[in-house]
């Protein structure tokens, strides 16, 4: 077996490629042949390659973290290097390299280097440089054991910090690049030379954002000596939010949900520490929300399609004034694929109630917040409300029934009528359970999800010149992650309880507020439900027993 010492700089512009090999048949690479020249990571970046071993001679190339050399020679204080990629020749101070002989070529000191360097802002590059070196020196015991899972984790770490370095980079308004960006996209290169692949998915704006592909982790899922926190970690990055593609179709979509449901599930979380259990757990009620919102879209669940599936019929007891005069009755109906629908809001909630909150580490909350906005989002699909296609709220019907293919229509008419009310037709689930209706009978509350993660509340409001409809949305920005939603009403038919939170345009926000019904101003908020009186008299029972919003 030779190490990387031995290894011949021919073969190192492939060395990454050598190493996917070996991580992919999880076997050591198997390298055999006389010894040949001595090699070098570069350990600094804009390393100068100079034509002669003096600081004064001409610079024939920049290098940067993480490249490697062949060393030829030595002069003085600098080694006579070979750069095989740009097929150049030249001199480098030997500081600023790391010879690969000897013990420094060893496993457990590259594996060693590789701990100092993995967390250090900036050195990306060298980390996976280093990493690939180790799975070229390690045996297949190492390679199967802790230090592989170790050296594929730091990988997949250093490719990760990498694409988010790329991703946050703002360009300059003159249209100019720094030091700094120069440095990012020469770090892209060197790990693209060993085979790291990145995704580019275009965001709002136009801005893009690079994502690490992730051969590293899934390889890191798969072996036995990878810890639980270790696999936790490898999971929780294949499977972020950011880094979905914006422009997969609904059933690419539901397909991609389910494989990041899937790779979650894979995970051990009774041995994990409570923080990384918590993590996992946020991560899976964002997906299986995800999850529930695709499925029912696909079933029709938004009415139309189960229509005509056969309806059940179905009562939904109130709860004192805020309630739709008593009972609220109505019919449901369903099928198969919004019933996996319902399945997956309930798998969410239920991750959602199974983590533990006083534990949650500061970097958490925003996760936190993503998972009980996507589960508040879908609960009422967990709890079957969106299988209501006809009711009766006091005085009143509200039909719900399809339109243009996915698209459903409300119909509002009198109890007894023929004659529309009100008609409105939108894209998207419209949960028919929660429609509620006050007790002076002039308006109506509904929830709707148009959008993955963003729920609406649809208010019908009796006027003089008959009735309105409006639409109260989480936030007044372009859709994100949010929701708005009906908490409750308060006496004398002119305002309603609302619990908004959002996260849209880069800024969060939760709120809760006493509405107007005449245009939907809000006349009274307060971060807490506690700081508002209306909240603390009039607030539906069944909306605080169900809402994530009071977490």
């Amino acid at each position: 077996m030779r190490t990387l010492t031995t290894l011949s700089l021919r073969e190192l512009p492939s060395l990454w490629l050598t190493t996917a090999v070996a991580l992919g048949s999880a076997v050591l690479l198997m390298l055999c042949g006389p010894a040949q020249a001595a090699t070098a990571l570069v350990v600094q970046d804009a390393v100068a390659l100079r034509a002669a071993a003096k600081d004064s001679a001409p610079v024939q190339a920049q290098l940067w973290r993480g490249e490697a050399l062949e060393i030829r020679g030595e002069r003085l204080d600098h080694f006579q290097v070979y750069d095989y990629r740009r097929e150049r020749g030249g001199f480098v101070r030997k500081s600023q390299l790391l010879p690969l002989d000897g013990a420094a070529a060893e496993p457990a000191a590259l594996l060693a280097a590789l701990r100092l360097v993995r967390q250090q802002p900036g050195a990306e590059s060298l980390g996976l440089g280093l990493a690939a070196a180790y799975v070229q020196a390690a045996s297949v015991e190492q390679m199967n054991g802790g230090g592989g899972a170790e050296a594929l984790e730091a990988m997949g770490q250093s490719a990760e910090r990498l694409a988010d370095r790329a991703s946050r980079t703002q360009p300059r308004p003159d249209g100019g690049s720094t030091a700094a960006e120069a440095q990012l996209a020469a770090q892209l290169e060197v790990a693209a030379r060993y085979g790291v692949r990145f995704r580019t998915l275009a965001r709002d704006a136009g801005a893009m954002q690079l994502c690490y592909e992730g051969d590293a982790f899934r390889r890191l899922l798969g072996m036995p000596a990878a810890s639980g926190e270790q696999k936790a970690r490898a999971a929780l990055a294949l499977t972020r939010s950011d880094c979905v593609d914006p422009a997969l179709t609904p059933p690419q979509r539901e397909q991609f949900d389910q494989w990041r449901a899937d790779v979650l599930d894979k995970v051990d979380l009774p041995p994990l520490p409570t923080h990384w259990r918590n993590r996992v757990l946020m991560r899976q009620a964002s997906v299986w929300s995800s999850l529930a919102y695709q499925q029912a879209r696909r079933a029709g669940a938004s009415m139309g399609a189960s229509r005509g599936t056969g309806a059940a019929s179905n009562t939904v007891a109130g709860t004192g004034a805020n309630s739709a005069m008593g009972t609220v009755s109505g019919s449901a109906s369903g099928n198969g694929a919004s019933d996996s629908g319902a399945v997956a809001a309930r798998k969410a909630l239920e991750q959602f109630a199974r983590i533990v909150s006083v534990d949650l580490a500061e970097d958490d909350q925003a996760a936190f917040n993503e998972a009980a906005m996507r589960g508040n989002a879908m609960r009422w699909l967990a709890m079957g409300g969106v299988g209501l296609s006809d009711q009766t709220l006091g005085s009143l019907r509200l039909s719900l029934q399809p339109g243009q293919p996915g698209e459903t229509c409300l119909t509002l008419t009198a109890v007894g009528g023929r004659e529309a009310l009100l008609r409105h037709c939108a894209w998207g689930l419209v949960m028919g359970a929660s429609a509620r209706i006050n007790r002076e009978g002039n308006a109506v509350a509904i929830a709707s999800v148009p959008a993955d993660g963003w729920r609406e509340l649809w208010v019908l409001r009796k006027s003089a010149q008959g009735w309105r409809f409006s639409v109260l949305p989480p936030v007044a920005a372009q859709p994100g992650l949010g929701y708005a939603e009906f908490a409750g009403w308060l006496p004398g038919g002119q305002e309603l309880l609302v619990a908004r939170e959002a996260r849209a345009e880069g800024r969060y926000r939760r709120s809760f507020e006493v509405v107007q019904l005449d245009g939907l101003e809000t006349k009274r908020q307060a971060g807490d439900a506690s700081m508002l009186g209306a909240f603390q008299r009039w607030q539906a029972a069944d909306w605080k027993g169900a809402t994530l919003s009071l977490r």
